[in-house]
């Protein structure tokens, strides 16, 4: 055995650095190595993709189904004529509603009970007093205990 002091062995090493050990790597197999990772990721990824839009297909089609089972006719509304019946079937509208507004209302509602026939008895404007209705219901929400 040589005897070798810790200087030494630093010494060695910095006098050789980066340059022998890049020198001992065999960079084929490094660039197959890196190839090989990107092409697996790729591969795996298309892969996702397909499932996904696969998913979302079948997903849909049986969504489609189920709202075709669903459906029913549906009749048609009869035609108002009479200018009298047109003002009792309007519903008592808030000053500065306009009529627009009132349509909208009128088709979320009924697109919401799903095209059946309903009545709307007024539209008004709601006074918030304090905090909005949404900001309260969200504070509501996220201190509610577990």
């Amino acid at each position: 055995m040589y005897p070798v002091s810790l200087g030494m062995i630093q010494a060695v090493k910095a006098e050789s650095g980066y340059g022998e050990y890049l020198k001992n790597i065999d960079w084929t197999q490094v660039a197959t190595l890196v190839i090989a990772s990107v092409v697996i990721v790729m591969v795996v990824l298309i892969v996702l993709i397909f499932v996904f839009k696969y998913f979302g297909l079948a997903v849909s089609k049986s969504q489609n189904l189920s709202h075709k089972k669903d459906e029913k006719p549906v009749k048609p509304l009869p035609v108002l004529n009479s200018s009298a019946s047109r003002a009792a079937a309007a519903p008592p509208v808030q000053q500065g509603i306009s009529g627009e507004i009132v349509a909208a209302i009128a088709a979320a509602i009924s697109a919401s009970e799903g095209g059946k026939q309903v009545v709307i008895r007024s539209i008004k404007v709601k006074k918030v007093a304090g905090r909005n209705p949404w900001a309260a219901a969200a504070a509501a929400d996220n201190t509610r205990p577990f």
